[in-house]
């Protein structure tokens, strides 16, 4: 059952352009954990053997699991939300990030950072 962010019902009778708009969304607001990055790996390939899609899909597959793993370690590691390494990743937010933030995920790579 799907609903509106006002909790009314959506129903074919009342949908409307607003309702299947497509919102922003990424590969790793889902992608949190080993196990849910080995699941989407498992799938990409049973994709691929039905012939859902072509080989190359399972290198940007393979792409999105290891910038995943990689945000995952640094979130760990610095102790900042996933989030940010998104907006670093896809630079849309780049201004938004202050420098404390910055000097944490540059400290995470071991490099001194001047202050």
């Amino acid at each position: 059952m799907l609903t509106r962010k006002d909790g009314t019902l959506i129903t074919p009778e009342n949908l409307t352009d607003e309702d299947v708009a497509l919102s922003d969304w990424s590969i790793f607001d889902r992608l949190d954990s080993e196990e849910r990055i080995a699941r989407y790996l498992k799938g990409t390939v049973q994709d691929i053997k039905e012939g859902e899609c072509d080989a190359g899909f399972l290198f940007d597959a393979l792409a999105d699991a290891t910038k995943a793993r990689a945000i995952n370690q640094l979130a760990r590691e610095t102790g900042l939300d996933r989030k940010i390494f998104y907006e670093i990743e896809s630079e849309s937010n780049i201004p938004a990030i202050n420098h404390e933030v910055i000097v944490k995920v540059v400290e995470s790579f071991a490099v001194p950072v001047p202050v």
